[in-house]
């Protein structure tokens, strides 16, 4: 009954239940505490562990693990801590792994699990098929491939041979050396599982598409007896990725027209198939998709498709369409006012771009990319003044430290302008190392702007950091045909030839 009323979220008719019983024994108390626990009573669950007059280890595991759910880390420590020694078991010893891992802290996962595995081992207490799944993504947290080698060769010695080890953790190796880098191991293990499930394949998928590999990536895919729509996604976005856009479409007219096997596209695949559409321009494709979106209704009601929607129209040039999609959406978020911001100012529309983006951040739904939207929409529009009251006011009224990325947008937005010195001035004061965006952002306002001393400067940087970057020879061949040193243009064209650099022709699919 506790645990029923506790289920069905009545935790006082719980409590009621509990306090009511003439006697209790350790089940009682460990159902209370799991109903506390679920509904995220904390303090009345610390109290009921208080008052416990005996605790065994489901006692101790619930209340790690509800500390864990709710953030507490070092008082779950604290509790698998006052757990003796003798009494664990994998259990409490994989609560505590977890609890860490779940919490952001992969590094403490990994040394709780070297530092008690002695002990532990020794009390025959062996980590199962769920403990190094968790430890696996704590390596791939932390991108250490050596570490996740040292689990692998852990999980091959311990697991038993005679059932194998859990599909599951096969799948998290397969994912986890794929994501490392190490292909080879992934499609290794792969090929040596006994029995694939549909996760299997679906990872070994996303391996594939990850590394570019497509063609592998379609061999699976057409080997697989089983798809779902995730398995679709996958591939799509595969060839969307690769930049094979007319590929990804037709995968999605392939789905489309499978529904009789029971698939049908999903949000993510809208969204995926959308960004195709924004990507390539196709502006009557995406607007048969909207149309698909609308039948469905995910159009005003799923932010995501709502927020690709937004972006498909603002790259085809249709920014009046986009804040149609943005008014229907019945939920926004920070992704969707961001979008529109963006759109905004890439067409033009740069005045309205920051009443848009205002409204964003007195509503407090913005992140460091509304104010990427914003500086950029400045830029554009040379609003010069607003874009470095935005700057400035960024970490004092918003909280958010400006970044590199909003650095150079002020050093754009200032070298459009002319003022070639002060965006000069930035890059030098900014605190971080300037990278090659930055030098070419300005010496791309040098080129405009006919600026040889600073565009000098801006050139040998860029140079320095990217040897091969042809166009910092080339700008800069600009700037000295345009304040007439023609004959060091031709010079530096020249040697841009006896290094062996070309540029690359211009071409349009205009017609």
């Amino acid at each position: 009954m506790i645990t029923d009323y506790g289920r069905a979220g009545e935790v006082e008719k719980a409590m009621k239940q509990f306090e009511e019983m003439p006697n209790r024994n350790q089940v009682s108390w460990n159902a209370m505490l799991s109903v506390l626990l679920e509904s995220d009573r904390l303090d009345s669950a610390r109290w009921l562990f208080g008052e416990m007059p005996q605790r065994n280890l489901i006692s101790y595991t619930s209340m790690i693990s509800g500390l864990s759910r709710l953030g507490f880390v070092s008082e779950a420590r604290e509790i698998f801590d006052s757990i003796p020694i003798a009494e664990h078991n994998v259990i409490s010893w994989t609560a505590m792994i977890s609890c860490y891992a779940q919490n952001c802290q992969p590094l403490l996962a990994l040394k709780i699990f070297s530092s008690l595995y002695g002990d532990l081992s020794s009390l025959r207490i062996i980590p199962n098929s769920y403990t190094f799944s968790i430890l696996l993504k704590s390596c791939l947290c932390l991108q250490s491939l050596a570490i996740a080698m040292q689990i692998h060769g852990l999980v091959v010695k311990l697991i038993d041979k005679e059932h194998g080890m859990a599909v599951f953790v096969q799948n998290s190796l397969i994912d986890l050396y794929s994501k490392l880098g190490s292909l080879a191991y992934a499609e290794k293990i792969f090929n040596g599982l006994k029995w694939k499930n549909l996760s299997s394949w679906n990872i070994m998928l996303t391996a594939y598409t990850h590394h570019l590999l497509i063609d592998n990536a379609l061999g699976i895919f057409d080997s697989m007896e089983e798809k779902d729509i995730l398995s679709w996604n996958i591939i799509i976005s595969g060839y969307a990725e690769s930049g094979r856009g007319t590929e990804a479409l037709e995968f999605f007219l392939q789905l489309l027209r499978s529904r009789g096997e029971q698939i049908s596209p999903n949000p993510s695949t809208y969204t995926i198939i959308l960004t195709v559409g924004a990507t390539f321009c196709m502006l009557e494709w995406g607007r048969q998709v909207h149309t698909c979106t609308i039948k469905c209704g995910l159009h005003c009601t799923n932010v995501y498709t709502g927020n690709s929607l937004i972006n498909m129209y603002a790259k085809c040039g249709l920014i009046e369409e986009s804040e149609r999609v943005f008014d229907e959406m019945l939920v926004r978020d920070t992704v969707s006012w961001n979008s529109l911001v963006f759109g905004l100012g890439q067409n033009g529309y740069c005045k309205k771009a920051l009443e848009v983006a205002q409204k964003a951040l007195e509503l407090g739904i913005h992140n460091h990319n509304t104010f990427i939207g914003l500086l950029t929409s400045c830029s554009h529009g040379g609003l010069i003044d607003e874009g470095l009251e935005y700057f400035s006011s960024m970490s004092r009224k918003y909280g958010i430290n400006p970044s590199l990325d909003h650095h150079i947008c002020v050093i754009d937005m200032l070298g459009r302008a002319g003022r070639i010195c002060e965006a000069h001035y930035l890059l030098q004061k900014m605190p971080f190392a300037p990278n090659s965006v930055a030098w070419a952002a300005l010496l791309s306002a040098c080129v405009l702007h006919g600026n040889e001393d600073v565009g000098e400067i801006a050139a040998c940087k860029l140079q320095n950091l990217e040897p091969s970057n042809v166009a910092s020879y080339v700008m800069l061949a600009n700037i000295y045909g345009r304040t007439g040193r023609v004959e060091e243009s031709k010079r530096l064209l020249f040697l841009m030839n006896e290094i062996g650099l070309k540029k690359e022709q211009g071409c349009s699919w205009v017609l």
